[in-house]
């Protein structure tokens, strides 16, 4: 059994967090060996609390029991639904056939997709971009923010206590040991976490982060914590990750920073890629490698975290059955569709009888922003290579350099 966590953040609001090491592929997609989060929290009032966000269904009876450890069912008043992805309401029935009398508060879209939440649906009460709820002393500001990652995500503003309940915005993967980040937390560790976690589930709406973080900034709201649905709370540099955000958005390269992915059947293609990311080493840069190989395959997210921020990429791969390996294409695609920027490229690829990888590597990245600086397809060798690959391969690397 899965065990919760139950911390007083501020006076009286509580963080109800239970770690997910069940799930290995978020969304049956992205490799997530890290474990994952979800995060509600729980307000109290002189007129009763209100439950914001939930858990997987995985999990609705811990979640019960935790909020019968700090409320009376009857005391409920509100659930906020920030997002209607299952990952926050697969508990959403339950809860309030546990709280009868508790009113669910959402974006107006979430009407048409409450069909098979009969309960929630009924008690529905939608709220307008920008609505305020009075409970008690307390203030809660509704901010819609379309895309982050579905079109009726909105955030919770706890405008007396500047606390911003931000559900997928600024949250992460991983299971950390301590609640907030300026506790047993190793900041980098961390910020890998969102950034893998803005990249794959965010990131075909990238465009859309910017959009919110401009409109929480006109609105003049500055948290002192920011309180996501999935990872750490962020108490001790709430700036910080708004800009790391604002920067995986826009996609800002890390400087030296090189993506290597290369596919290898035989070994040839290894033994390229591994000269050019030496090469790249002793010119003092830093590539991030990661290959198919016939013992090994990387994890997808992986590469798509380290894209987003990568100053350019190198792709290698071989022709295979007249056209591109297909690990390969799939990455191309993914990297395309959660990680595209106007980045620099080099391609190396091999082939048997006819050449055909180099072409395609460069049609799929440079549909999507890329640019080419430098291509190197050779008929394929023995793994071992040989002086004269060794040879070209420094002289593109000297070319690189000059472009760079």
């Amino acid at each position: 059994m899965a065990t919760y966590r139950i911390e007083e953040i501020t006076d009286d609001l509580f963080l109800l967090r239970v770690g997910d090491r069940i799930t290995r592929y978020f969304e049956a997609l992205w490799e997530i060996p890290e474990g994952v989060t979800y995060n509600a929290y729980l307000l109290k009032t002189s007129e009763g609390s209100v439950l914001i966000d939930g858990w997987k269904s995985t999990f609705v009876t811990q979640l019960i029991d935790a909020l019968e450890y700090l409320v009376e069912p009857d005391e409920l008043r509100y659930v906020v639904v920030n997002h209607m992805e299952p990952d926050h309401t697969g508990s959403l029935e339950e809860v309030l056939r546990w709280a009868p009398s508790a009113i669910v508060l959402a974006h107006p879209m979430t009407k048409r997709m409450m069909d098979s939440y009969p309960r929630a649906f009924e008690r529905l009460r939608p709220v307008k971009d920008g609505e305020t709820i009075e409970i008690g002393d307390e203030k809660l500001v509704f901010i819609h923010t379309p895309w982050l990652h579905w079109p009726e995500t909105m955030m919770t503003w706890l405008e007396n206590r500047r606390v911003l309940l931000s559900c997928d915005a600024f949250g992460g993967f991983g299971i950390p040991e301590g609640v907030f980040d300026d506790e047993c937390a190793k900041e980098g560790d961390f910020l890998r976490s969102v950034r893998k976690y803005v990249v794959t589930v965010i990131g075909n709406y990238r465009s859309w982060i910017v959009k919110a973080l401009d409109k929480l900034e006109a609105k003049g709201i500055d948290p002192e914590i920011i309180a996501p649905g999935h990872g750490l709370l962020w108490r001790g540099s709430p700036k910080k990750i708004i800009e790391y955000y604002r920067s995986l958005a826009e996609a800002r390269p890390v400087k030296g920073k090189i993506l290597v992915l290369y596919a290898s059947m035989y070994g040839t293609v290894e033994s390229m890629t591994r000269m050019l990311a030496c090469e790249l080493r002793k010119k003092g840069l830093k590539p991030i490698v990661y290959g198919f190989t016939d013992t090994f395959r990387p994890n997808i997210s992986d590469i798509l975290a380290d894209a987003i921020d990568a100053e350019a990429l190198v792709v290698s791969a071989p022709t295979y059955e007249a056209g591109l390996f297909p690990l390969m294409k799939y990455t191309i695609e993914e990297i395309c569709e959660k990680a595209a920027a106007s980045k620099r490229l080099i391609v190396l690829a091999t082939y048997g009888w006819g050449g055909i990888a180099a072409k395609r590597i460069r049609g799929q990245l440079e549909s999507c922003g890329f640019e080419t600086i430098a291509v190197l397809e050779e008929r394929a060798l023995s793994p071992a290579g040989g002086i004269l690959l060794q040879e070209r391969i420094r002289e593109l690397v000297d070319e690189i350099l000059k472009i760079s």
